[in-house]
């Protein structure tokens, strides 16, 4: 299961001060104007699914000092969103609970521990755990999804990956697993309304089930947890 956007809504205020620290990051180790930054981090967000992964291979960042000036800390409640019952609706999903997310750990956990999820998943896959020969392969990374099942020892059938990213979610689909999507948090549907072009509600085809939260999601537990032929 995805982290941001999936388990909550980021794009709330969080995303927008993420992608912010991201730009001015940017401008400020490449020389970049903020119209120049904006564009490259956009540019590698669609080619390699991770700003990061571009500026680490064309760019010669260090992924940690990235991670860690880009990612709120101390004042990473400021731009969370109270969400009450998110431990009650894990537990009525199905199966075995792994967090799966792009984010790095520190990150991670400490939106868990708001969220009251810190104790809801058995396995947290953060990007510092997605490496393969020296090189960062998070998602959607095809060696990502063959590194999860031999992790899980499971066959792709058996795994559903729960996520809000297209990408993800057709790559996941690719290696034979299972999706569900979390489609369009509520702040970026409103804003979506705001400006007239609210988001398309049509399901991916590689996607069987397509909800707004979590909640919708555990209210179809029983047909989330079994295979298309069943």
């Amino acid at each position: 299961m995805d982290l941001d956007n999936t388990l909550h809504d980021a794009s709330h205020r969080l995303m927008a001060e993420i992608n912010r620290r991201m730009t001015v990051y940017i401008m400020d180790r490449l020389g970049l104007s903020r119209e120049q930054a904006g564009s490259l981090r956009e540019r590698y967000w669609r080619r390699y699914g991770a700003t990061l992964l571009g500026l680490v291979i064309h760019d010669g960042q260090d992924a940690a000092d990235f991670l860690d000036q880009t990612h709120p800390h101390h004042d990473l409640l400021d731009y969370l969103l109270p969400i009450r019952g998110q431990s009650l609706r894990m537990r009525r999903l199905r199966g075995r609970h792994w967090l799966l997310t792009n984010a790095p750990r520190q990150y991670a956990w400490r939106v868990l521990q708001f969220l009251g999820l810190d104790r809801q998943f058995e396995r947290v896959i953060c990007i510092e755990d997605m490496q393969a020969m020296g090189r960062l392969r998070p998602k959607p990374s095809a060696w990502l999804w063959r590194a999860l099942l031999r992790l899980a020892d499971r066959a792709p059938a058996d795994v559903i990956l729960v996520d809000d990213n297209s990408d993800n979610l057709q790559g996941a689909h690719r290696a034979g697993l299972r999706t569900a999507r979390v489609w369009a948090s509520a702040a970026q549907r409103r804003r979506g309304w705001d400006i007239g072009r609210p988001p398309s509600a049509q399901r991916l085809a590689c996607t069987r089930h397509q909800v707004h939260c979590l909640s919708a999601l555990a209210r179809l537990s029983g047909s989330v947890g079994r295979r298309a032929h069943d």
